[in-house]
């Protein structure tokens, strides 16, 4: 019964816990690699250490466990994402692999890199062979990146420049705003890049470029870097999800080959609730002492995405329920939240309504100052004073109409 228990409630939390990924996924590259003795002769023994780099450097997890704390949802945490490496080994059917290959290498954080050595045995003939360094990560990616081991030749292995793109941007933006994303062009090769250009396209007519679409960098010595900044707009019509842009980047190796490569932008367009009081209605229009009131306040969101949770609470010193479920509340409509009190003492009332709603971009709280009346109940001593007031008014009227003007007229 325990565990039964157990897995329910485990089941209601992961119901309630949110998981948004914010910024670019994390990726593991062979950033470098260094092999001792460079060249090696036939049947000699040398290792060759590779550096494996996380390339994301803002990539987090955003989780709301909508646990309810007091009556509020707690606070959305954020935590760095890392990937984790299940493996790395050397593959070759002619360079004998020693020792090295690594199993459950663990976590590496964004932006980290971790170096990897192999212990290897060169062939026994002359040449350049290509053993494979494999990675393979959870969730089903890998890599495979073929290092030359240079036996006993007199060819020169080229060195080849390779360009990272290093991606930072919010994590989401509202329909009709404009959003800034930061692209930093790093060489990791071992060679220089020139004539890098990067060109930006956007897969949606809803995404348009404010700055440049054609950046020429030139040239990034091995390890420089270049920050590239660019301003997208968005139309208040962008479809809600995520939009890409694509950046075409082209340069040329040592020989002039020219090498290109395509990275993708990913800008979350989130939509964003906005709640405001469409009407306020009570039943009796005129409220007096010990009066059983519904007090009926209308809300409407006119923002773009649905406001979920929507929960409302007044503060009047009255008994009665003084909060209100009402729901889901989708974009252009809207609908009540109702209160059933009780009037109490005579007066003027000022009180708040807090309004708590959810959208994409979390939990939101909009408050309102309003005002309530409430009469005295004695009906009897109402009704009199509006006699005596309507006799007053009568008497003036005679006096002023017929004895003022007969004496007038007497005179």
């Amino acid at each position: 019964m325990k565990l039964h228990l157990t897995l329910l409630v485990g089941l209601v939390a992961l119901l309630f816990c949110s998981v948004s990924v914010q910024a670019e996924s994390p990726t593991v590259i062979v950033a470098d690699y260094v092999i001792s003795p460079p060249i090696l002769q036939p049947g000699d023994v040398g290792t060759i250490t590779a550096m494996i780099r996380n390339t994301a450097t803002s990539a987090t997890l955003q989780q709301n466990t909508g646990i309810q704390t007091g009556g509020n949802f707690e606070n959305t945490r954020n935590t760095d994402i890392s990937i984790n490496i299940e493996s790395v080994q050397l593959e070759s059917r002619d360079v004998e692999v020693l020792s090295g290959n690594y199993k459950r290498v663990g976590a590496i954080g964004p932006g980290q890199s971790i170096p990897i050595t192999f212990l290897i045995r060169a062939p026994a003939k002359d040449g350049i062979y290509f053993p494979e360094i494999w990675i393979d990560v959870t969730g089903g990616q890998s890599v495979r990146q073929p290092i030359p081991v240079n036996v006993n030749t007199q060819i020169a292995l080229m060195k080849k420049p390779a360009l990272t793109a290093i991606k930072t941007m919010p994590s989401g933006v509202n329909p009709g705003d404009d959003i800034s994303a930061q692209v930093v062009l790093q060489n990791d090769g071992l060679s220089r890049a020139d004539q890098i250009t990067v060109r930006v396209n956007s897969t949606s007519p809803s995404l348009t470029q404010k700055t440049s679409s054609t950046y020429n960098v030139g040239s990034l010595l091995e390890g420089e870097n270049a920050t590239l900044l660019m301003v997208f707009s968005t139309d208040k019509k962008a479809p809600i999800g995520l939009n890409r842009v694509m950046l075409d980047i082209t340069y040329a190796g040592p020989d002039g080959t020219p090498i290109t490569q395509t990275e993708v932008l990913g800008i979350h367009v989130k939509g964003k609730a906005k709640i405001g009081i469409a009407s306020i209605s009570m039943d009796p229009v005129r409220i007096k002492k010990g009066d059983a009131v519904s007090l009926i306040i209308r809300l409407e969101n006119t923002g773009t995405d649905n406001a979920n949770s929507v929960k409302a609470s007044i503060d009047l010193p009255m008994s009665g329920g003084k909060d209100a479920y009402v729901g889901k509340i989708e974009p252009n409509n809207d609908a009540p939240a109702v209160f059933s009190l009780v009037a109490g003492n005579p007066g003027t009332y000022s009180y708040n309504l807090t309004v708590q709603y959810e959208d994409d971009y979390g939990i939101q709280t909009k408050k309102e100052t309003l005002q309530m009346t409430v009469m005295d109940g004695n009906s009897t001593l109402t009704y009199l004073l509006a006699l005596i007031g309507i006799a007053v008014v009568c008497g003036l009227a005679y006096w002023y109409f017929v004895t003022r003007r007969k004496g007038s007229r007497d005179a």
